[in-house]
């Protein structure tokens, strides 16, 4: 028998992958939402854990990239809500398959679960003593003190065009893990955008928000004093959110490609 598989979905089954996830996104309870969004605040903070690790162990940040990439494929595979990757909402938006509220509330709730999370794990690690002590730090205590020093002294302006390139990758690799059809295809959709993101210096603002605390905190720092890592986050917040708009409308044929299927769809 003829072997016709393809790694890639046809655009019917493109079609309704696309359509089920912006619609469920845009409907599911808040609550639901905010634990799912926690698990991917979990997941991309171990792939930023993971990241220090490697650079800890004297490997090149292409390497460590490659590592970091973890974190969005267990979001992509094991199924989470992350707020850089839910930009691609914005298709169903505009082509009213739901409201922009119910997706600005989707980016909120997702955006909070993601910080919680990363927060918690940040401060756990830091209380693992993997890092080593405050007085005494480990190779991973002083990477980590280093990387969260580099992203803090970043101006407002390196902070937002580093994530508008950070988050154009992502949502590359998410339209293309979603195009794919066996978890093999989308691993590798995952793994090479990121690696790249990373390896060129982009910022992501959900990684930040465990690499920037979990240095601080090995540095002395206080909970009460966290709140400088919004020095970066939020331009680079900004940068992710115009990044993934860019990737998605600057390319007309994809924009129509994935509105042409979601109104398929429902007109079928």
């Amino acid at each position: 028998m003829e072997n016709n598989y393809s790694p890639t979905l046809s655009k019917k089954e493109f079609s309704k992958r696309i359509s089920a996830l912006g619609i469920k996104k845009a409907n599911d309870a808040p609550w639901q939402i905010f634990l799912l969004a926690l698990l991917a605040g979990l997941y991309i903070s171990i792939g930023g854990h993971i990241f220090l690790v490697a650079l800890s162990q004297g490997l090149n940040k292409l390497i460590a990239g490659a590592a970091f990439s973890v974190g969005l494929v267990l979001v992509v595979i094991a199924g989470a809500e992350l707020f850089t990757g839910n930009i691609i909402m914005t298709v169903g938006a505009v082509i009213s398959r739901f409201t922009f509220l119910k997706m600005m509330r989707n980016w909120a709730v997702v955006y909070a679960g993601n910080f919680v999370a990363s927060i918690l794990y940040a401060i756990l690690i830091y209380k693992s003593g993997l890092l080593g002590s405050i007085n005494a730090p480990s190779a991973l205590g002083e990477i980590a003190m280093k990387v969260a020093d580099a992203k803090l002294n970043l101006t407002f302006t390196e902070c937002f065009i580093r994530g508008i390139f950070c988050n154009m990758l992502v949502i590359l690799a998410i339209i293309m893990a979603i195009m794919s059809k066996d978890i093999i295809s989308k691993i590798a959709c995952c793994v090479l955008p990121i690696m790249t993101f990373v390896a060129c210096g982009f910022e992501h603002c959900v990684a930040n928000m465990f690499l920037i605390p979990v240095g601080l905190l090995i540095k002395g720092f206080s909970l009460t004093g966290l709140h400088i890592i919004f020095k970066n986050i939020i331009p680079v917040t900004l940068g992710n959110i115009v990044g993934g708009l860019f990737i998605l409308f600057i390319h007309p044929n994809r924009i129509r490609q994935l509105a042409h299927l979601i109104e398929s769809k429902y007109h079928h």
